[in-house]
């Protein structure tokens, strides 16, 4: 009963302004035609539990917890006119890491069918299910896999995106397009950094055809991470020579990301996968390569998946060219550097996903999901995984949650 209450707690805490917006919102559309104003929301509801006690893995620790990942999104979309709509959306989270407030608000012009402008704070379009993030109620799993879906580390931006989709014969071919920037905290290793990301500019492109889908993206930002201890060691190590390893404590520079994705579905059979890949030019910045493949069997009500997923993450770990032996400062200066070096470990870690959803209601669905984990001994601790102490690099996480959408 404690536990349930604590939920209520928690999410009555962060989804306070949420809800006085949709009030505000509902009392004020009565002056609007129902036509012009629409209202919509999506809500998860996840309980989970590790059965480690010197792990965590995406939030959840060895204790029953429903604060993780649980949500409540509400959206209003309104017609200006035949072509231009304003689309405003806030999202309550559970989850510590995560901000509630204002996901969306941009305004949208559709000169045709086929053609789409978006200007204002939008959803970054990195990945195959990049809008659908929060809206569990959109794919199969309980949980995207988290091997590859937290190798980005914002899903918003400010700027423009242009979409433009035509068909030819069997096929649907959309183009998608976007320049913008985005200047916000992100969290690694459990702290906020003040983080700015200008000339954040991205393409991609889908093909439908028949059963089949494959998507193609590219993107690219200019990043500046508020690392001010490593700023500070870098110009010293700078000033005293050793020019390669103050480079290596540079947190700011270009960051790519590419991502592939090919899927097939039809009434009774699902084959889904999703390849990215992150290069980093600071050092800093570590290099990800990361896939998911899952497979799915349809047997209405009821899906029945079982997902794969690994991630690669490594770091340019340069040399210490800062001598030893030659006096107490520069011994005390090469293994400051080695220190920093050790809290930057490559990190290598698999998800193996079962699980079973079963729509009981055309908007309502419960899921069951079993994930086994698999780390290397070095963990990072940036990521999904974090070794509390003694971990042993092997972990099952069990959920079971509900996902709504109205």
């Amino acid at each position: 009963m404690n536990s349930i209450n604590d939920l209520l707690a928690t999410i009555s805490k962060k989804t306070i302004s949420v809800v006085f917006l949709v009030q505000l919102g509902i009392t004020n559309s009565h002056a609007a035609s129902q036509d012009s104003m629409q209202f919509s929301g999506f809500a998860r509801a996840i309980i989970g539990h590790l059965d480690d006690a010197n792990a965590e893995y995406v939030g959840y620790d060895n204790s029953i917890s429903l604060d993780q990942q649980s949500l409540l999104g509400l959206q209003a979309d309104y017609q200006l006119s035949d072509t231009v709509a304003v689309t405003a959306q806030v999202v309550g989270y559970t989850e510590e890491q995560r901000s509630s407030g204002l996901e969306w608000l941009y305004l949208s012009y559709a000169p045709n069918n086929a053609l789409q402008f978006k200007l204002g704070k939008q959803r970054i379009p990195f990945f195959n299910y990049s809008d659908s993030l929060d809206i569990g109620f959109a794919y199969p799993w309980l949980t995207l896999p988290q091997q590859v879906y937290d190798t980005a580390f914002f899903s918003t931006f400010d700027g423009v995106l242009a979409n433009y989709g035509f068909s030819f014969n069997n096929w649907l071919i959309e183009y998608e397009a976007y320049w913008g920037h985005y200047d916000d905290k992100i969290y690694l290793a459990s702290q906020e950094i003040n983080t700015v990301v200008n000339g954040l500019v991205g393409a991609n492109v889908t093909v439908n055809i028949r059963n089949f889908t494959f998507r193609a993206s590219y993107n690219h930002g200019d990043a500046e991470l508020d690392q001010e201890e490593a700023s500070v060691f870098s110009q010293q190590l700078r000033l005293l020579g050793f020019s390669n390893n103050a480079d290596w404590l540079n947190a700011n520079g270009i960051i790519r990301f590419y991502q592939f994705s090919a899927n097939y579905e039809n009434l009774d059979y699902f084959v889904r996968s999703e390849i990215t890949k992150m290069v980093g030019e600071a050092g800093l910045v570590a290099d990800i390569d990361s896939f998911f493949v899952s497979l799915g069997y349809n047997f209405h009500p009821y899906t029945l998946y079982i997902s794969y997923s690994e991630k690669d993450l490594h770091f340019d770990h340069p040399s210490n060219e800062i001598p030893f032996g030659l006096s107490d400062e520069l011994d005390f200066l090469a293994a400051t550097y080695q220190g920093v070096l050790a809290v930057f470990p490559d990190d290598k870690a698999t998800g193996t996903k079962i699980g079973l959803r079963w729509d009981w209601r055309p908007n309502l669905a419960f899921k069951a999901e079993m994930t086994f984990v698999n780390a290397d001994d070095e963990v990072s601790n940036d990521y999904a995984v974090k070794d509390l102490g003694g971990f042993d690099g092997q972990a099952v996480l069990y959920q079971v949650g509900a996902e709504w959408v109205f």
